[in-house]
């Protein structure tokens, strides 16, 4: 990611990665993927799937712990990306911004036109992740404290949003569109296919995005290479997180919140809902408290993981998240693709996951052996590289 030059030799492990990429990242990319696993892989019973309503209480937990957030991490890791892709904590300056941002978007068209393809297998998010990759353009250039400000600024914005909508524009959510590839062949609705993209699909999550990747962009513009910068990451981050549920509790409990939000009518959410945390009583996008828990998580995590990479024996330890983590786009795609083949049965069992995340892990790490990215990073890599090339005279390598 953040160079092309000849892979590192250092030891075995690290012989099909790219000098310089920060494998902390991958590893939380990984988890992000997993979540993602435990979300759509609804577990009811541990050998085997049970009635819904006997669902063991941890695996209940599991699931109401990350029907959001896994996707919160995902969205989030965007913006770092793009920060990578512009320079990280050195913008990329004058024409080779340009052609760095050039990159972006047609990263994003790319992860467009495989989300389509995508959508005949399953509700994938990757539409949303290519309009915000285009979202966070004009902001390129912006340093890393500036973006924190702007993504604390947007997040009662975006999640007073949903309410305003729920509110006041209800005939809003009732819009139809073709999905999938059928999209392509009706030019007609596409009007409406952008309008539920932009402003209302997938649960506002569009918006729900705009300040998970401001904030990634900020982090992406931290010098992540040092130890101070992920130790304060790792130490602020947790901070924000406790503050946030800290906040939820006080105002759902003490303030008494909650008995406003369950006596609320659907669709109308009042406006306590923004401090309610992601579960029964809100949307994760109307929970303002919600997303900054996330972007609380998500630093503990990167700085976490960026600090134990440093350590060979960790290393060791978390390639095989590591080297998944680098082929996430991969194994989002191909999970949907899974769930299709064997006809997407409502519920699973534990182990029916635990074996999914076993094969991820293993497959991974063999095929990193060899091949620096999985399949589609590949496609898109090679799309990206073909249609936007880097001058001679920049001097840098493409990200």
């Amino acid at each position: 990611m953040t160079s092309e030059q000849t892979t590192s030799t250092v030891d075995g492990v690290e012989r099909s990665v790219p000098r310089g990429r920060l494998l902390g990242i991958d590893v939380v990319r990984a988890l992000a993927i997993i979540g993602v696993f435990v979300v759509h892989f609804s577990m009811t019973g541990w050998l085997r799937p049970g009635p819904r309503e006997q669902t063991p209480a941890v695996l209940d937990w599991l699931d109401g712990a990350t029907s959001s957030r896994a996707m919160s991490l995902f969205v989030l890791l965007a913006g770092v990306s793009v920060a990578l892709m512009t320079g990280g904590a050195r913008p990329r300056t004058g024409r080779t911004m340009r052609t760095a941002c050039l990159r972006v978007a047609v990263r994003a068209v790319v992860l467009f036109l495989l989300s389509l393809g995508i959508d005949e297998f399953g509700a994938s998010v990757l539409g949303f992740y290519a309009v915000l990759l285009v979202f966070l353009l004009p902001f390129t250039r912006l340093g890393a404290r500036t973006l924190f400000a702007l993504s604390a600024v947007s997040v009662p914005l975006v999640t007073l949003y949903p309410i305003w909508v729920f509110t006041e524009h209800t005939d809003w959510l009732m819009t139809e569109a073709p999905t999938g590839l059928a999209v392509l062949t009706r030019p007609d609705q596409w009007g409406d296919y952008l309008f539920g993209l932009v402003f209302t699909g997938g649960g506002f999550q569009t918006a729900y995005g705009i300040p998970l990747v401001l904030a990634g962009l900020a982090i992406g513009r931290l010098d992540l290479h040092t130890h101070a910068v992920r130790v304060r990451m790792m130490i602020g981050g947790a901070g924000v997180a406790f503050a946030a549920g800290a906040v939820s509790w006080l105002a759902l409990y003490p303030l008494g919140f909650a008995a406003t939000i369950d006596a609320a009518q659907p669709p109308a959410m009042p406006w306590q809902a923004l401090l309610a945390m992601p579960g029964p009583r809100s949307l994760y996008a109307t929970s303002a408290v919600g997303v900054t828990f996330m972007i609380g998580v998500a630093l503990t995590l990167l700085g976490l993981f960026l600090l134990a990479m440093d350590r060979p024996g960790w290393r060791r330890a978390l390639w095989p998240l590591a080297a998944a983590g680098g082929m996430a786009l991969t194994w989002y795609a191909g999970h949907f693709v899974y769930q299709s083949a064997i006809g997407s049965p409502q519920t699973y069992s534990f182990v029916h996951f635990l074996a999914a995340v076993v094969v991820m892990l293993v497959v991974s790490v063999l095929w990193r052996l060899r091949l620096r990215r999985g399949p589609l990073e590949w496609l898109v890599h090679t799309v990206i590289t073909t249609a936007v090339r880097f001058g001679r005279r920049s001097g840098q390598a493409a990200p």
